[in-house]
């Protein structure tokens, strides 16, 4: 347990202190209007961009806008209303041990929302590479960021013109020829060795499962991995086919690497198990991992800081 434990720990049992001090009626009121301001962003925001864009021409960041303007607005409605109903209640009944007690309840789900959006915060903010490794290396900030996930997806129809990946990780079809312009460049990623060996038995496990035999490590197939993962920071894009036109395949063939068939999975994420579980839920990527036809593969996972994870994972039928 380091640093980041102890203070996500801590969020959690402040936030069950001040649930008990609230009690469980005005917890629960705050839940619940926080909770409906979301669902009616969600369904309205279309609406509401609509409506904006016949006054403002703000692009890419409508929907954002139209989104964060709809959940306000809901939630100082809701708030009214609210507010109205707990003025019915008897003073008396917010005093009752009952209700601090209850209070608790409330104050728990709300340190457990406040500690997934701070575990993601703290993975994606660019914030000094020892805090970022702190929080990568802390279980409970990578199992709470990956919560986060879910809603990632759901609102990536509202965010992701404006913010071209999502907060915690990146991929691409592995059959795309697409490339994303990452807006930086980074020269001095570190090679992760554990962290290859870690995926490495993910992988396995998942293949296993289905009752398929485990991938081998592939040293040739390594460096070709950290090569593409070394290339992809340093010069700021993210694709299969690199700026010079090679894919995956001519770059096997150019460091001498022999196949009958191949395979590259591509990820860019600010923990391992958030870059996993991404690829598992991606069929394209998916059905690489869990080929049959493959027995070999070399991963090459560099770490770019705050930047996050540049993994590279590249397959090869068995010997």
């Amino acid at each position: 347990m380091n640093w980041v434990d102890l203070s996500l720990l801590l969020i959690f049992l402040l936030a069950i202190w001040a649930g008990y001090y609230r009690g469980f009626l005005l917890g629960t009121f705050d839940l619940v209007t926080w909770g409906a301001s979301l669902v009616t962003a969600y369904i309205f925001y279309n609406d509401t961009a609509a409506f904006l864009q016949r006054f403002f021409q703000w692009g890419v960041w409508m929907l954002p806008i139209a989104f964060l303007a709809t959940m306000l607005l809901a939630r100082i409605i809701f708030g009214l209303v609210a507010r109205f109903i707990i003025r019915l209640i008897p003073e008396q009944e917010h005093r009752t041990s009952t209700n601090r007690l209850l209070g608790m309840i409330p104050g728990a789900i709300t340190g457990w929302v406040a500690c997934i959006i701070v575990s993601a915060l703290l993975l994606a903010l660019p914030l000094r590479d020892s805090i970022n490794t702190e929080t990568r290396d802390s279980k409970w900030a990578t199992n709470l960021a990956m919560q986060s996930e879910w809603a990632n997806k759901k609102l990536a129809p509202v965010f992701d013109e404006a913010v071209r990946h999502t907060m915690n990780s990146l991929t691409v079809h592995p059959a795309s020829d697409e490339t994303v312009q990452l807006g930086f460049t980074f020269d001095k990623p570190e090679v992760r060795p554990f962290l290859e060996a870690q995926m490495l038995a993910m992988v396995n496990e998942e293949r296993l499962k289905e009752g398929l035999k485990p991938v081998v490590a592939d040293p040739e197939l390594s460096k070709v991995a950290r090569e593409h993962s070394r290339d992809m920071f340093a010069r700021g894009y993210f694709a299969h086919v690199n700026p010079d036109g090679k894919d995956p395949f001519d770059r096997m063939r150019g460091h001498g690497v022999k196949f009958n068939s191949a395979g590259e999975n591509l990820a860019l994420a600010q923990t391992l198990e958030i870059a996993h579980t991404n690829l598992m839920n991606s069929p394209g990527h998916r059905a690489n991992i869990m080929n049959p036809s493959f027995g070999r593969l070399g991963i090459g996972i560099l770490d770019g800081g705050f930047y996050g994870l540049m993994i590279s994972q590249e397959f090869r039928n068995p010997e």
